[in-house]
């Protein structure tokens, strides 16, 4: 009958951290983001590039913006 509870619990655990993880996700620079988060530079206008960090941008982005979902900027990247 323990075996059928841990089961079961393990089961709950698995659906809720999938629920949890579906709006956060891992970017193509391995940081887990929130869905929507993208950085922007200067020198490459109109383009949103995938990220929530200042590295996710291109290696010679200027004056780079890190963007969140709500359209606030969270983060201004060194040069």
């Amino acid at each position: 009958m323990a075996s059928i509870d841990l089961s079961r619990a393990a089961v709950v655990a698995l659906l809720f951290g999938l629920l949890v993880v579906g709006a956060v996700g891992e970017d193509e620079c391995g940081f887990l983001c929130v869905d929507g988060t993208y950085v922007t530079c200067a020198n490459y206008p109109g383009q949103q590039f995938p990220g929530c960090s200042c590295e996710c941008g291109p290696s010679d982005g200027r004056v780079c913006v890190v963007h969140n979902p709500d359209g606030s900027a969270d983060e201004d990247c060194p040069e």
